[in-house]
């Protein structure tokens, strides 16, 4: 009889949590966002000088630069690199990118890669994962996690 009760109480609470997480998770707003910019071009070697702004609530992780041509059969990777450090940009920040022009292309376009950051449950049961992987606990307060494959594009005629 008491193995019964010990199962419905455990039930009961796993239903409360699954529902305070479900309740709790991050919902999408569809004003705030992240947004590319073309800025100008130098001539002398060939680059082109670009802005993202982060109007959305959580920093963002810069993770990939793909510059893409436009060819008669589609978009071709013409360079693709990792952003020069510091990656991240706060909520409400800009930064300046630099990527090289592909050479012959009369249209192109940058595409940014990025990853949101991680907070409330999400981040809380990502450092559990951490903990229970590395069996260690010490420095899992300054663990910051940012998450996804989002991407952000702006093109370019000349």
């Amino acid at each position: 009889m008491k193995q019964r009760r010990y199962a419905i109480i455990a039930f009961a609470i796993f239903i409360l949590i699954a529902g305070c997480v479900w309740l709790l998770r991050p919902q999408p707003d569809a004003q705030a966002g992240v947004t590319l910019a073309f800025v100008t071009t130098n001539s002398s070697p060939q680059q082109a000088n670009f802005r993202v702004y982060n109007d959305s609530p959580r920093a963002i992780f810069l993770s990939w630069m793909v510059v893409e041509a436009k060819t008669a059969t589609g978009w071709s990777v013409a360079d693709k690199r990792e952003p020069k450090d510091p990656r991240v940009v706060d909520s409400g920040k800009s930064m300046d990118l630099v990527v090289a022009v592909p050479a012959q292309a009369t249209r192109w376009r940058l595409k940014l890669i990025y990853g949101t950051e991680n907070r409330g449950p999400e981040l809380l049961l990502t450092r559990i994962e951490l903990g229970i992987k590395y069996r260690r606990v010490s420095g899992l307060g300054a663990v910051g996690v940012f998450t996804g494959q989002k991407a952000a594009m702006a093109e370019v005629a000349q």
